[in-house]
């Protein structure tokens, strides 16, 4: 019997950072919106037979006798947390650049989980997969990241996470709000930079410096502003412009925090500006990976190739309404 699975990447909106576990806990709150979109991690896994080793194929490949010797670090702690002790054999792909923002590596382990479960005959609801994935990254691993990835990714469509510092996640719905980023969306576009970084180093510099905090609360402030503003509205386009500004004046926060900006992102931002985009904001830690970016001219399709020009391929934004799939096959 082999299992496959697959979880899409996500984009952040809004509150990004005040998920983090060390905001939430001093501060006692946090709040994220955000979507997943159809960029995907995809595990095939299946018990070996005949066979005391294991075989891992990811971006390297390996074998194993025991978990403990096994290099991958999300692999060795999710066969370690649900004790699957028969050797296994796993390949997995990802659409996404590593370290680019869009939340692969939680993408992978919620994956992974759903795959694990599926293949001992077991079911877990996306919401479940999603706080075992931030069990794994956070207290196991010791990864300095939050819990919006993990539920982003897990549940599909747009989302609005609360989060308390018992790890507890709160999940909310806004129908019309969700219209209004649906619509939002329509003139979005990925471009990939293709500076891959380490969101780890850049996310423990942030904890490290002591205006983090503050700066944070702000974007928190920001997101919090926008629904207590919004969520009564009937006119979706009033919405929208509420988001623009709100998502505009985190974007003004975030890239005045050490990392986040470099030269050779500011490069690349003259491009976007001369092609009639215009940068809403970098996803993730910053310092590369992928940048979300809105079209403000009249002849897209002109536009697009004065980016390929400059060997920067675009992705239009979807929203991708299902959640973390699985299945036998």
């Amino acid at each position: 019997m082999i299992v496959v699975s697959k979880c899409p990447c996500r984009i952040s909106l809004l509150g990004g950072g005040s998920d983090l576990e060390w905001f939430v806990k001093k501060l006692g709150y946090g709040l994220t919106i955000g979507f997943s979109i159809p960029i995907f991690s995809r595990v095939a896994i299946g018990f070996r037979s005949n066979n005391n080793r294991g075989l891992l194929n990811y971006s390297s490949r390996e074998e194993y006798l025991e978990i403990e010797s096994i290099s991958h670090p999300i692999i060795r702690a999710c066969l370690t947390k649900f004790s699957i002790k028969k050797p296994i054999e796993m390949a997995s792909f990802g659409d996404a650049l590593m370290g680019g923002g869009l939340a692969s590596s939680s993408s992978f382990t919620v994956a992974m989980i759903k795959a694990i479960y599926n293949l001992e005959g077991k079911k877990i609801k996306n919401s479940e997969a999603a706080h075992l994935a931030c069990e794994i990254e956070i207290n196991n691993l010791n990864s300095p990241i939050g819990r919006q990835d993990q539920y982003l990714c897990a549940l599909g469509g747009v989302n609005y996470l609360e989060f308390q510092k018992d790890n507890k996640v709160n999940i909310k719905n806004y129908p019309n709000i969700t219209k209004a980023i649906s619509k939002y969306t329509e003139k979005l576009f990925l471009l990939n930079t293709y500076i891959s970084r380490s969101a780890n180093k850049q996310l423990l510099n942030i904890k490290n410096k002591d205006k983090s905090f503050m700066q944070i609360e702000n974007i928190l402030n920001i997101a919090s502003k926008f629904l207590s503003d919004s969520r009564e509205l009937n006119d979706i386009d009033q919405i929208v412009n509420n988001l623009e500004s709100a998502i505009s004046a985190s974007w003004e926060i975030k890239k005045s925090i050490r990392g986040v900006m470099n030269d050779n992102i500011l490069k690349i931002e003259e491009n976007i500006n001369l092609a009639n985009f215009k940068t809403v904001k970098i996803l993730g830690a910053g310092g590369g990976g992928y940048i979300l970016i809105k079209y403000q001219g009249e002849n897209l399709e002109r536009d697009k190739k004065k980016l390929k020009n400059c060997s920067f391929d675009l992705i239009p934004v979807n929203i991708h309404a299902e959640g973390c799939e699985s299945w036998v096959i």
